[in-house]
């Protein structure tokens, strides 16, 4: 009796194993709604976690980064406040309104709104997790992202307060509320200035699905906002360069070009940041500027492009662009049409495109594409049809998952000790490994096991209507 429950006992591991390793590859819309909810929840608790505890390891999240200009603009003391940070009032003045209603500090009422903004954000994009196609692991690969402790470590700075305000428009999107969406430019704008880029991404994404009212509107709230930013920020102290705001929003693309993707350190007399005495320089007559020129050559900017590229969101950037190549040749054009999709597509790509043109703080930067990785990512799933996937196949997509972890952790405890050239390398191994996994995983017509493995993919065209 106990020599056969010996020999069984490597069987039944395995058989366990496999059992799990289907679940965990699972379509995450097939849990049953309590195990979504528990699993949700718990998620988003370690994404809280995770974020509260960057912020007990910093010294301060009020004396970092930019944080004087937005703390400034909360105390209504604009004296050292600089364009262009007093053109994203918004954030700082609920943190503000938040600390005088409750009775404390400007501080605290910033650490109350970051904590709401977060939860707000996470609730959506699980929402949208909970109805969807993706393997029921991205629910744990998208919390352990360090992308959430970036967010929370910079939760003075607008971006988590405007992260909530664009996951509160991408709710109005999939439930074709258009005016509503139209009107949140308006919110948008005084919260960040690049929301010009959001309102161009809305009107061609959602051009089909918007009125000549809803166009008008959200062009109209877009100008609006930016009547009143101006009006606030007119006490504001100018630019290094002592340039007009709408000049200086033209001239640091070439000079972030240069600087990120050349590698060609910019210099000006107006701003010594990087150098005193340049190799090279020219005379240039624009407002304050009267010369430009090169500090020398530095990679860098490379070095903050590749970092960020392959750590920032682990492996999820591998598995967005295989799914939207895969979805091209099911035939999108047949497809229904899907403006949430398009939309984050469009805005995500957009940003990415741009990141290393808009400054130098390229890992933030980078960091305005989440909706491509943590909403159009699960919406990408309801393209891969039906089917039935063999235990190699369920395996490859775990193998998949583990390396995604394996980068996270990489990128939050380990990049910084290592060598730019030996942390790029081992990153470039993981994706080419996660690469070969991911098309032996979503391989068509492959290992179709029936009494084995596990269904992935829709069974119809896409829609993620409620």
């Amino acid at each position: 009796m106990q020599r056969s429950f010996v020999s069984s006992l490597p069987l039944f591991i395995v058989k366990t194993a496999m059992a799990i390793v289907g679940a965990l590859n699972a379509p995450i819309r097939r849990m049953p709604a309590p195990q979504r909810l528990a699993a949700g929840v718990l998620a988003m608790l370690f994404c809280l976690f995770a974020a509260m505890h960057a912020i007990a390891g910093l010294e301060s999240v009020f004396v970092t980064g930019d944080a004087r200009f937005y703390l400034g603009i909360a105390t209504g003391d604009y004296s050292e406040v600089m364009q262009p940070f007093a053109l994203r009032p918004l954030g700082a003045m609920m943190a503000a309104a938040v600390g005088h209603l409750l009775h404390v500090s400007v501080e605290e009422g910033f650490v109350l709104e970051g904590t709401v903004s977060l939860v707000g954000l996470l609730m959506v994009i699980y929402s949208f997790l909970f109805h969807s196609s993706a393997p029921r692991w991205l629910l744990a690969a998208i919390a352990f992202l360090p992308f959430w402790s970036l967010l929370m470590k910079n939760l003075v700075l607008p971006d988590l307060w405007y992260a909530a305000l664009l996951a509160l428009l991408l709710l109005l999107l999939e439930h074709k509320q258009m005016l509503a969406a139209s009107l949140m430019m308006f919110p948008l704008m005084l919260s960040r200035e690049s929301t010009s880029l959001t309102l161009l991404c809305f009107l061609v994404a959602c051009w089909r699905w918007l009125r000549w009212r809803d166009r008008a509107m959200a062009v109209a709230s877009t100008f609006a906002g930016e009547a009143v930013v101006q009006k606030l920020a007119r006490h504001a102290q100018p630019n290094f360069e002592h340039l007009p705001a709408a000049i200086y929003m033209i001239v640091k693309v070439p000079w972030n070009l240069a600087n990120n993707v050349l590698g060609l350190v910019p210099w000006s007399d107006a701003n010594q940041n990087f150098c005193s005495a340049p190799v090279w320089k020219m005379p240039l007559h624009l407002y304050s500027v009267h010369a430009i020129g090169i500090c020398g050559f530095s990679s860098l900017g490379w070095m903050k492009i590749s970092q960020a590229t392959l750590n920032e969101f682990g492996l999820l950037p591998l598995l967005t662009a295989y799914l939207w190549w895969r979805q091209r040749k099911v035939g999108y054009s047949q497809a229904r049409p899907n403006v949430l999709l398009r939309f984050t597509l469009l805005l995500g790509v957009a940003s990415l495109v741009l990141a290393p043109l808009l400054g130098t703080w390229i890992s933030r930067l980078m960091g305005y594409a989440w909706p491509l990785y943590l909403v159009a990512l699960p919406l990408l799933f309801e393209f891969l049809p039906r089917r039935i996937l063999s235990r190699g196949q369920n395996l490859a997509a775990i193998g998949f998952f583990s390396l995604h972890m394996f980068l996270v952790w990489f990128a939050i405890y380990e990049a910084y000790r290592w060598i730019w050239t030996i942390g790029v390398a081992i990153e470039l191994a993981v994706w080419s490994a996660g690469f070969f996994l991911l098309r032996y995983w979503l391989a068509d017509g492959r290992g179709m096991v029936a009494d084995s493995g596990h269904e992935v993919g829709a069974a119809s065209l896409p829609s993620v209507a409620r």
